[in-house]
């Protein structure tokens, strides 16, 4: 077997359709299944049921094509290794980014002035939830995340960079009779409709977590995955719910400001941070990116960060 047919194998693996691995890897559709075909008679098996309407992986063909990826990217990782020696940074950057306009963070910008920095590298980004891109990070389909997660919330493998910290505040509607209070425990909202985020998000974590604390159960009425949907809702009287604070100052009018509870929890705090496997991941792009971020993004933090143990 060589490089080319594992790069079909993979194609096919992703688009489950020979006609689009085809038109992606550039061949036609006769030569792919050709090449399969022999691909299948070397390692002595089937790695895809195909019928005229569907392809599936065989057990066989899962543990190929895992073996694959893992294949290629050191590949990749090595070309790019080699190339970054004359200072041509090149390959993949492999991003997990819950959103792209999270508050203070400026990912838009980071991420302009990385691909000014480096024009050669093809940048991926992920809009994974936290748990998701936690997963993605320990089997390296990403190599760079924000996750909004605190560091022992985090497998072990997982290395953890404090960017922010952002209090969670209660969300009330116009009518509501905790309007204008100021301040409120979770406990208070506990009969409330609770209006939550969907489970893999790191914000549906600290709210667990802020409710586990107060021994407080909460009636949930929806899972959406967008906080400034949750204090929209929660404005307009659908429910109740927590959110960040900036994302509450972004979305409620000045006017209902009040609307808006401190939460009397010192520890609902929602964090904003770099994660990347343990140690730092071999890939220049990688390596160039975590530079650049932790320099960026996290100038004046004392929170293990030491942007110059990543190599150069």
């Amino acid at each position: 077997m060589d490089l080319r047919q594992m790069e079909y194998a993979v194609a096919i693996a992703d688009e489950l359709n020979f006609t689009r691995a085809a038109t992606r890897c550039h061949i036609g559709q006769s030569g792919l299944s050709h090449q399969i075909a022999e691909l299948e008679r070397e390692v002595g098996t089937r790695l895809f049921d195909r019928t005229s309407r569907s392809v599936r992986l065989t057990p066989a063909g899962q543990t190929f094509v895992a073996g694959a990826r893992s294949v290629l990217r050191t590949v990749q990782e090595m070309s790019a290794a080699i190339a970054s020696i004359d200072g041509d940074v090149q390959g993949q950057l492999l991003l997990g980014a819950m959103t792209l306009t999270a508050g203070d963070i400026d990912i838009l910008g980071l991420l302009r002035e990385f691909q000014e920095s480096h024009p050669a590298v093809e940048v991926i980004v992920s809009d994974a939830a936290s748990a998701t891109a936690t997963a993605q990070l320990l089997t390296g389909e990403l190599e760079v995340a924000v996750l909004a997660l605190h560091e022992e919330q985090l497998p072990a493998g997982i290395a953890h960079h404090l960017i922010r910290l952002h209090p969670l505040v209660a969300v009330v509607g116009r009518r509501h009779r905790l309007r204008g209070s100021g301040v409120t425990s979770l406990g208070a909202l506990a009969d409330d409709r609770f209006l939550d985020c969907t489970p893999e998000t790191g914000l549906r974590t600290q709210v667990d977590a802020a409710f586990g604390r107060v021994r407080a159960r909460r009636r949930s009425a929806c899972a959406l995955r967008n906080a400034g949907d949750l204090a929209s809702l929660a404005l307009e009287g659908i429910g109740v719910s927590v959110v960040p604070r900036p994302v509450a100052a972004a979305i409620v009018p000045a006017e209902y400001a009040d609307c808006v509870l401190r939460l009397d929890d010192p520890q609902a705090l929602l964090p904003l941070a770099l994660a990347h496997r343990d140690p730092a991941p071999t890939s220049p792009a990688a390596q160039a990116f975590l530079r650049l971020a932790l320099a960026r993004l996290a100038p004046d933090s004392a929170a293990g960060i030491d942007a110059a143990s990543l190599s150069d």
